[in-house]
């Protein structure tokens, strides 16, 4: 074994400055150094802070160390001193072994979270405060042969902490003056008597076979350090000579915290009277007869009142949902283990949780998660959606004899006749094309969604029972025909006119539209080696971008009028792709002679194909006039009532949006056409969205999970619940006066109520609870 180097801390009859020291010791250890000795004078800090190498540094110190020795020590550092120490030994520890061959003063092992220290004599003032515990390490250990001083393992929060009590320089205390005081985990050993434990944070108990198990095992190798292997059997002789200290459950701090609770007329008259004299410190100047007035109030005396406002208001994620969807209730399902419901409750909603929420959506319900707001990656509703794809349509409890007609077959039709089918309407669907699924089937690439996913989903929809018509175009006489034969009828004839700008030579413009029904019809043209202009750049502008990549383009640029409308996964993939997009660009004319497109700005671009896609208009020439149009659409109030009361609207023939918007239109007409039938009160579910600021994020963590990984449990589990209470007692359990209890309700459901004799209106619920679910009012 190579002897170990010398470090000195007097050189030439000077002492050598800490700094220089630690300097000193780090370079010898860079240099591939692992024994050092080094000769103290009053240096602090010595052998903390070296990094680990894999290898095992060793350190004894001779001499007189100063404070700190071992501060902030790492894995790997092995120091023994041969004598005593100054204040704060193995201060924040990090892994570090140190043994003493003697006394520790103060704060020894102060605020460590890792590491073993093995003191031979022991120690002094509160040595053992703050110590912490990291469950991906073993506990820090603090072992002392004697005992200990005054305020040992104060707000100590982790750890294990054993004091031998041999030959105690206080025979009657091994631990000093109040000990524990605000200690709130970790486990104490000790052998010996002691007194003025701090009984408001810990309880003295026996030891258990597995405490007397790891005590015998690690008291051997403690003792041989300090070379005390002669107490060995004097140690270990029986557990009934230890006890051991623990911290108060939060429960058990709660029950000892209301059996001490005590009026102030029992305080003025049992302590304050005890404490100061009979009457008081002014007794000898008031002789009148005093009333006691409490410092806290309660019931109408308060400033302000708790409510338990569960589910007033929306997540952020159900609240930007244009459809709706719950998903704070999917993840609330799926953590109480019922992932059949969380997966079924999506199709209350919508025939499309694989197509729209897996894989079209652009997922504003995410783009609001609060998680992503304050913590990390927000729950993947997409993810949720996929799953259920394979679920089946929710079964028709009930069947009606009213016969409603659907004509369109795109997203917001489908939704609708969906809807009623689930509420026992016999429903009639029409539809112009050969397929379902209006612009989802013949706009939406396949790069974006697979064929077999929209097919599976149209597969449940016809499932149900729904009487679908494709191939039907509805006139005026057809029109008349459905109109004669329904209760109601419900129009989703959406929006398939290409808009277009009359610049000189837009009539050898291409319909965006007509470019993407080319594609899903698998006849797409070919592009190779063509400069594409794309005029519109919103979410369709972009599909039209990556279309025409796949088709062969050479260059694809993307101009608007003003900031592009797209944005999420469907910008991404177009510029991933090599689309450019330019604006603002106002159009002047397209020359195909020459190919290219000018612009007023003065700029122009080359331009083999110009395609169009700023939007469509309804196509309404088979609508009668009793129906008011608006700007080319339908007009319709907030639930789809037309000015025909027998027929109602949804979808892009009443406004253009999102694909969920359309679901959304749906839902809720058919939601108001049951109502109106049945003769039961519409009631629309939609909230004010909870603001941000009353979720405290501060209780969530920021786990990220892999991709591989992602399970429903894993998703469930970032849900933050804002909005809705997650039953987690914290509320119950901060309120000192136990003015909050949980009461069960009819259903399996609860509730929170608050005792108005018992709250003082403090706050703490509203303050702690994680969902912002508790409001304070003012009286």
């Amino acid at each position: 074994m190579p002897s170990a180097v010398e470090v000195k801390g007097r050189v030439n009859g000077k002492r050598v400055p800490s700094k220089e020291l630690d300097e000193r010791i780090q370079e010898l250890v860079r240099r591939g150094k692992r024994r050092l000795k080094v000769v103290a004078d009053g240096q602090h800090g010595i052998g903390g802070r070296i990094w680990p190498t894999g290898e095992t540094v060793k350190i004894k110190v001779v001499g007189a160390p100063g404070q700190r020795l071992g501060a902030m020590g790492m894995m790997g550092t092995e120091i023994v001193v041969e004598g005593s120490c100054s204040d704060d030994v193995g201060w924040i520890n990090c892994g570090a072994k140190i043994t003493v061959l003697g006394d520790v003063a103060n704060g020894a092992h102060n605020a460590g979270a890792q590491g073993v220290l093995y003191v031979q004599g022991g120690g002094g003032a509160r040595c053992d405060t703050l110590t912490k515990y990291n469950p991906r390490f073993d506990p820090i250990q603090s072992w002392y042969f004697r005992d200990v001083g005054d305020s040992f393992a104060e707000f100590k929060a982790g750890g294990i902490a054993v004091v031998c009590g041999v030959n105690p320089r206080n025979p009657d205390n091994v631990l000093g003056y109040r000990p524990c005081v605000g200690m709130v985990g970790g486990t104490i050993y000790f052998r010996g008597p002691t007194e003025g434990v701090s009984e408001d944070d810990v309880r003295v108990a026996e030891l258990t076979d597995a405490d007397w198990a790891w005590l015998k095992k690690h008291m051997k190798p403690f003792l041989k350090a300090v070379d005390r292997m002669g107490f060995y059997e004097a140690l270990t002789r029986s557990p009934e000579e230890w006890r051991k200290i623990v911290a108060l459950t939060p429960d058990e701090r709660a029950e000892r915290a209301r059996s001490k609770r005590r009026s102030m007329a029992e305080f003025r008259r049992n302590v304050w009277f005890k404490g100061v004299g009979e009457g008081g410190i002014f007794a000898d100047y008031i002789t009148d007869e005093r009333t006691i007035i409490p410092f806290t109030v309660t019931g109408e005396l308060r400033r302000q009142r708790p409510v338990w406002e569960n589910d007033k208001y929306a997540p952020p994620c159900a609240g930007y949902c244009p459809t709706g969807i719950p998903t704070h209730e999917r993840t609330r399902l799926l953590r109480e283990g019922h992932e059949t419901d969380a997966l079924d409750l999506v199709l209350k909603y919508s025939p499309f949780p694989g197509t729209v929420c897996g894989y079209v959506c652009p997922n504003l319900c995410m783009d609001h998660c609060s998680r992503q707001a304050y913590l990390s990656d927000p729950v993947d509703v997409s993810f949720l959606g996929r799953l259920s794809l394979e679920r089946p349509a929710p079964r028709i409890e009930t069947k009606r004899s009213e016969r409603i007609a659907v004509i369109g077959g795109g997203p917001a039709g489908m939704s609708a006749a969906w809807q009623l089918r689930l509420r026992g309407y016999q429903v009639s669907l029409y539809e112009r094309e050969p397929e379902l699924g209006g612009k989802i089937y013949y706009c939406i690439p396949e790069d974006r969604l697979p064929r077999e996913i929209l097919a599976k989903e149209i597969e449940r929809f016809r499932a149900t029972g729904i009487e679908v018509h494709t191939g039907v175009e509805v006139d005026a006489a057809k029109y008349k025909e459905i109109y004669d034969a329904h209760d109601v009828v419900l129009l989703a004839t959406g929006c398939h006119s290409p808009r277009v700008i009359p610049f000189p030579g837009y009539e050898h413009v291409v319909p965006g539209i007509v470019f993407l029904k080319e594609i899903n019809a698998r006849n797409p043209r070919d592009l190779t080696g063509k400069d594409v202009v794309v005029i519109g750049a919103g979410n369709v502008g972009m599909d039209i971008c990556v279309e025409a990549f796949n088709c062969g383009a050479r260059t694809v640029t993307a101009v608007d009028i003003q900031k592009p409308a797209s944005f999420g996964k469907e910008q991404k993939m177009a510029k991933a792709r090599g689309a450019e997009i330019l604006y603002p660009k106002f159009t002047e004319r397209y020359d195909p002679e020459e190919k290219r497109i000018y612009f007023k700005d003065g700029t122009s671009l080359p331009a083999d194909v110009v395609f169009i896609s700023i939007g469509e208009t309804p196509e309404l020439d088979y609508l009668p006039e009793t129906i008011d149009r608006e700007r080319g659409f339908v007009r319709v109030d907030p639930v789809g009532r037309t000015t025909d009361p027998k027929v109602f609207a949804v979808g892009d023939v009443t406004r253009p949006g999102l694909i969920t918007n359309a679901i959304g239109s749906g839902l809720r007409a058919a939601r108001y056409v049951h109502s109106l039938i049945a003769k039961t009160e519409y009631e629309d579910d939609r909230k004010e969205v909870i603001p941000y600021e009353r979720i405290k994020f501060q209780w969530y963590d920021r786990a990220r999970q892999n991709d591989l990984s992602r399970t429903c449990e894993g998703e469930a589990g970032k849900c933050m619940s804002c909005a809705s209470c997650r039953d987690c007692h914290l509320c119950e359990t901060t309120c000192y006066w136990g003015a909050i209890s949980r009461r069960e309700t009819e259903g399996g459901g609860y509730e929170y109520v608050v005792d108005d004799d018992k709250c003082i209106g403090c706050g703490f619920c509203a303050g702690v609870c994680p969902c912002g679910i508790w409001t304070m009012y003012e009286y």
